[in-house]
C-alpha cells in the first residue's frame, strides 16, 4: 500500500513537471552563434521569435540580415526540469524539422536557463556537434 501511494505521488510530480513544457511560450533573441565541432563561433546578430506550443516549436526571424522560418514538430519531451519555467532549469525536445522542399530532419532542441540567462540550441540528431545557439533576452508564457 505504501509503495502504491509513493508511486502515485511520484507520477503526480512528474506529470506537473512535464506540464510546464507544454505551456505556450514565446522567446525573443537578438544574438546567437553557430557551433562547429562543439566549438562556439563568433556571435552574430540573430533577431528571432521562438514560439513553443504543445505540438510545435517555431523559429522565425533573420540571421545576419537573411530571413529564416523553421517549423519543428515535437515528437517527444526528453527532459523537463524547471525550478522556475524559462528562468532556472532545462528542457530537451526531440523534433522533426521541416527544412523545406519536402526535406525533414530529426533534430534536438535544448532550452537551458540558469539565474535568468537562457539559451536555446538547435542541432541535428545525427550530428549534435554542429548547430545553432541563441541567447534569449525576453520570454513569457501566453495565457
Amino acid at each position: 500500500m505504501k509503495k502504491l501511494l509513493m508511486l502515485g505521488v511520484f507520477c503526480s510530480v512528474v506529470s506537473v513537471g512535464y506540464t510546464q513544457c507544454e505551456k505556450l511560450s514565446v522567446s525573443k533573441t537578438s544574438s546567437g552563434r553557430f557551433i562547429q565541432n562543439n566549438v562556439k563561433q563568433a556571435d552574430i546578430p540573430f533577431e528571432a521569435t521562438i514560439t513553443i506550443s504543445k505540438e510545435k516549436i517555431k523559429l522565425s526571424g533573420n540571421i545576419a540580415g537573411q530571413s529564416i522560418n523553421i517549423e519543428n514538430e515535437i515528437k517527444s519531451v526528453v527532459l523537463c526540469e524547471w525550478k522556475e519555467y524559462l528562468k532556472n532549469g532545462q528542457s530537451v525536445y526531440k523534433v522533426t524539422t521541416d527544412k523545406g522542399n519536402g526535406v525533414f530532419e530529426n533534430s534536438i532542441i535544448r532550452i537551458i536557463a540558469k539565474d535568468g540567462k537562457t539559451t536555446i540550441s538547435f542541432a541535428s540528431e545525427a550530428d549534435e556537434k554542429n548547430g545553432l545557439e541563441l541567447d534569449v533576452f525576453e520570454s513569457w508564457i501566453e495565457k
